[in-house]
């Protein structure tokens, strides 16, 4: 048994499955020996082999954890999703803190081409390990075939109604392809000028694209189909904050975020209004609530040098330089993690633009213009 592990662990798998069969030819009730046979087997590409040895196992030791996981793997490798459907199962049964066994039940049945029974397990293999890539890869396929069903199905029924041009917008936005995003958003408003977050989705590309004087009419349309939407007052009153219209935007943002405490980016546009309004220590107060609430993000560089300003007008130097070492600290964080990782490739609804920091740093007034 040592001998056969050693070999498993150097990846030598033939003798590792020698080294078991003398285990199970001298003690041939043991279900652990024919449980480690299997493995070697199955490792070595002998997956007929295999799996007489991990049944054997199990008919010794039916409670035997593991041996029916395998079971299962070498039955989807063979094409036999039924089995392995049932191996599967018996798995989660024997072992329910076992991600992997969730994970490939899931598997099969998305090979099943059956992607609505597959989300289950996968999200149960999600809550037992979120940072395992093979189970994020699955699920997140998992979800999307039944979302792609979903759409081709609304396609079908009707291949012109709001619906369709709006998942296009929203596909389009997704995929940073602005100006399609725009022309479907704006076909979907004027096929349903009254349903609810279309205008908001609309407002949300005319800021990205730039076209400040399109996004704040567009956003105010939003609030008049529903007076309660948050999001909507939260980007209306950024927006009138970077428009140069201070006083507004500031009211609307203090509404805000007596509505919804945790919109947290609230605060870096309120201090900016209340900067522009030259209520500077109101400002300080706000940028400091935005840097702690995620004091390494991106929105925690740009209120450090909205900090920096805003102690120069005051004249106080040993608090602007404290504030501007801190801005260029997280500007050099922020270029290794673009330097590192993938870019973002889609925000979160109730996100708003980022001042480039390059930008940022040269620009002298500190305008968050997108």
């Amino acid at each position: 048994m040592q001998q056969g592990a050693q070999a498993m662990a150097a990846g030598n798998f033939a003798a590792a499955a020698a080294a078991f069969s003398k285990v199970t030819a001298s003690l041939p009730n043991l279900a652990e020996g024919h449980f480690n046979l299997g493995l070697a087997l199955q490792q070595d590409g002998k997956l007929d082999d295999a799996r007489k040895d991990l049944e054997t196992a199990l008919r010794l030791k039916p409670d035997l954890r593991g041996a029916s996981l395998f079971l299962g793997v070498i039955a989807y490798r063979q094409n036999r999703f039924k089995d392995a459907e049932r191996d599967l199962t018996r798995e989660t049964r024997l072992n329910p803190k076992d991600a992997k066994a969730y994970m490939w039940l899931g598997i099969t049945r998305l090979a099943q081409s059956d992607p609505q029974g597959a989300i289950a397990p996968l999200d149960q293999a999600y809550a037992l390990d979120p940072k395992d890539a093979d189970i994020l890869y699955h699920r997140g396929r998992a979800y999307l075939l039944v979302a792609n069903a979903s759409y081709d199905a609304m396609f079908k029924l009707d291949g012109d109604s709001m619906r369709v041009h709006q998942v296009l917008g929203e596909a389009y936005a997704q995929a940073y392809r602005t100006q399609e995003a725009i022309n479907e958003f704006e076909l979907a408003v004027k096929l349903a000028p009254h349903q609810p977050g279309l205008h908001e989705e609309l407002g949300d590309q005319y800021w990205v694209a730039g076209q400040l004087d399109k996004a704040l009419p567009t956003y105010r349309d939003e609030l008049a189909i529903d007076p309660y939407a948050v999001s909507a007052q939260y980007k209306l009153g950024s927006l009138l904050v970077l428009s140069q219209q201070p006083a507004e935007g500031v009211k609307i943002l203090r509404d805000v975020i007596r509505q919804d405490p945790s919109l947290s980016d609230a605060h870096y546009y309120l201090g900016s209004g209340l900067m522009n309004l030259n209520q500077n220590q109101d400002a300080i107060h706000e940028f400091e609530l935005a840097i702690t609430a995620d004091p390494r993000d991106d929105r925690a560089m740009t209120s450090y040098y909205k900090l920096a300003m805003v102690y120069r007008k005051l004249h106080q130097p040993t608090e602007e330089q404290t504030a501007m070492q801190h801005f260029l600290n997280l500007r050099d964080l922020t270029r290794a993690r673009q330097d590192n990782h993938a870019t973002q490739i889609a925000r979160n609804r109730m996100e708003l633009p980022v001042k480039d920091p390059e930008k940022l740093a040269m620009n002298s007034t500190g305008d968050d213009q997108p």
